[in-house]
């Protein structure tokens, strides 16, 4: 009897060791051939950065690597750079020496080799993964993306016993010097006996929220869509070589809750949040009435202060949180051709004979179209625009029961 229950413990231990390993996985460290990454003005420029397999594009940031708290994780690297060697830091997480990346005090992998980190998933909260070999060359090449935990208990907690919400979004930002994504710079040979690296002077051209900047963040996942009373929590984190200045609208009550993945002794509210190279911030939202605005990203010289550029990212607060608890999703609306010049089609449910308001805002708050439209058979509707400038717009479509946003272009 003892030796089947001795069986038995081996077998269940071999089945827990087994599913630890199911939540390994492979990070690949290459360097594109060709140039591929595009920029907001059209230009392309080459990469060194991690994916999740061979074939696949280098982009910027890499994968988010996301992990529930106690979880047992083990990321096995394989280098494909085709030259200098490269590690994986795990910033701000708390792993022991020989896991955190550091070369001098763990390990490097060599191209063409594989390494492998091993740690139990710390503290819910956001975190920076980067290599740390030449590392103010090669995060600047692309080599970083976010780690985000989560508690074990819930999705939608910041921490265990923390702060609840309904959606969230993670923006890292950061800056890209075209004069560094060349072969001379970013493909350099590799000495092992080099104490230095000779790079140039560094002066970005274009400063990025989640490797987007200018008109590329319209449209995309990092504006901020949201209800009334929605409680939305958005992660900051900063791996440039500029600081960040934050500029939150007024109405999205802005409630700072975290700090380089800890709670903060006490949140506090602010509009404004000044983030530097390698911090992280985490932020509750929570507006109480319907608005158009942006969130503004100052990017500022360390060394004086100056602010060098701004981005802007759009916020859109309409309708209420209730109705997407109670279930009252609206079905898929098609709206065309975006962007326009004269007119818009709707194309709305085939079941649906709800009557609709149709409004539309500029970007200035102002309402300058507003009508009523029915589904009829074909399901088609046209408003004309004609008469309006050329700008980005916000077409809201309201029933008795639904609300649904959607951004436009007219040309």
């Amino acid at each position: 009897m003892k030796k089947i229950l001795f069986i038995l413990a081996m077998v269940m231990s071999s089945m827990q060791i087994m599913a630890q390993m199911d939540t390994s996985f492979m990070l690949i460290s290459k360097i594109d051939f060709f140039r591929q990454f595009k920029l907001h003005d059209n230009n392309e420029i080459k990469l060194m950065g991690y994916t999740v397999s061979i074939g696949g594009p280098i982009d910027i940031p890499s994968p988010t690597l996301n992990f529930t708290e106690g979880d047992s994780v083990n990321i096995n690297m394989w280098n494909l750079s085709q030259g200098p060697p490269h590690t994986i830091h795990l910033h701000g997480l708390d792993v022991d020496q020989q896991n955190d990346g550091v070369p001098a005090l763990s390990f490097s992998v060599e191209h063409d080799d594989t390494g492998s980190y091993y740690f139990q998933a710390p503290h819910p909260g956001t975190y920076i993964y980067h290599c740390h070999e030449t590392s103010v060359l090669h995060v600047q090449s692309g080599m970083y993306g976010l780690v985000i935990v989560r508690p074990a208990s819930a999705d939608t907690l910041t921490w265990e016993d923390g702060y609840s919400f309904h959606s969230e979004q993670a923006w890292l930002t950061s800056e890209i010097d075209t004069n560094w994504h060349v072969d001379s710079i970013i493909n350099h040979p590799h000495d092992p006996l080099a104490t230095s690296h000779l790079i140039l002077d560094y002066t970005p051209q274009h400063y990025l929220i989640n490797g987007k900047s200018e008109q590329q963040i319209d449209n995309s996942d990092i504006e901020v869509h949201g209800s009334v009373q929605e409680i939305m929590y958005l992660r900051l984190a900063n791996i440039g070589y500029y600081g960040n200045q934050f500029i939150f609208p007024t109405g999205l009550n802005a409630n700072i809750i975290a700090s380089d993945g800890r709670p903060l002794p006490a949140a506090y509210n602010s509009d404004t949040l000044e983030l530097l190279p390698g911090e992280r911030y985490g932020i509750l939202f929570e507006a109480n009435s319907e608005f158009i605005d942006s969130i503004q990203v100052n990017y500022f010289d360390l060394n004086n202060g100056n602010t060098i550029n701004t981005q802007y990212a759009d916020v859109v607060i309409s309708g209420f949180v209730n109705a997407k608890e109670l279930g009252l999703e609206m079905e898929p609306i098609l709206v065309y051709p975006n962007p326009t010049a004269e007119f818009i089609n709707f194309e709305l449910p085939e079941n649906d004979h709800e009557e609709y308001t149709v409004s539309i805002t500029n970007m200035l708050g102002e309402r300058v179209i507003e009508k009523s439209i029915s589904n009829v058979p074909g399901n088609k509707q046209t408003v004309s625009i004609t008469g309006l400038t050329k700008g980005s717009y916000i077409v809201v479509l309201q029933s008795s029961d639904n609300q649904w946003t959607e951004k436009i272009i007219i040309q």
